[in-house]
């Protein structure tokens, strides 16, 4: 809806129906909320202990790392479906509307698979569908093409991120506050990674070479995540 919002009317028209309803959910949430929820405090210590854990900050660099990948391309899905798949306003909105919709499937989906298959297992195999996709992404030629192709992309998007969340509150539950704070920003750091070097890259070569360098980070994610699974399967001590 927002992408058509935008193309339709323009991305300050956008921006401001999401600010709209970023504050209405948060009211919402607000009045939903009972009194007196506080999170346990972390001391210096454990924040020390945290940081400095080789195992789980590498789950935390999992995130950043795949982070980095999608947002390599995702940040320029809009000009690319316009210039090279020569999209439409409603092409575009469809797109991204197709993308979200399979994200939360995909997130449904791993609701009923992680217990069954662990959280490094679904995190590995999230990963996987997510660097098929960038592999292949100069083989769509058109919308509908494209929309296939981005389906194994868009089921592991938001689900690998819930996965590295249970994987890291499962390690070390006592230190649960901090670590999703800590995957939260290793996202953020990510998103801003890939967008700068895409953007980069872009500059220097067109598109050419941005689904390879995407793909790149996502093959050191999916490595680095099969690096520490056997690591973790004990709860870990910081």
């Amino acid at each position: 809806m927002h992408a058509w919002i935008g193309e339709t009317f323009g991305w300050a028209v956008a921006f401001g129906v999401v600010a709209l309803l970023s504050a209405a959910a948060a009211l919402a949430v607000w009045r939903a909320l009972p009194d007196g929820i506080r999170p346990a405090a972390l001391s210096r210590q454990d924040w020390r202990g945290t940081l400095t854990h080789p195992l789980l900050m590498g789950v935390v660099g999992v995130t950043a790392l795949s982070a980095a990948g999608q947002f390599t391309l995702f940040s320029y899905f809009a000009p690319y479906y316009r210039q090279v798949l020569g999209a439409d306003a409603a092409g575009v909105s469809f797109l991204f509307l197709w993308f979200g919709a399979f994200g939360l499937l995909g997130n449904l989906l791993l609701q009923r698979l992680i217990d069954r298959w662990g959280a490094a297992c679904c995190a590995t195999v999230t990963l996987g569908a997510m660097a098929a996709s960038l592999l292949a992404w100069p083989l769509a030629a058109s919308v509908p093409a494209m929309a296939l192709l981005v389906t194994p992309w868009a089921l592991g998007c938001f689900a690998s991120n819930s996965a590295q969340q249970a994987r890291l509150g499962g390690a070390a539950p006592a230190l649960a506050s901090a670590l999703m704070a800590l995957n939260t920003s290793a996202m953020y750091l990510g998103q801003a990674v890939g967008a700068a070097g895409g953007g980069a890259l872009l500059a220097v070569g067109g598109w050419g070479n941005l689904n390879l360098a995407a793909t790149g980070w996502m093959l050191a994610a999916i490595a680095l995540s099969a690096l520490l699974a056997p690591r973790m399967r004990a709860p870990v001590h910081v």
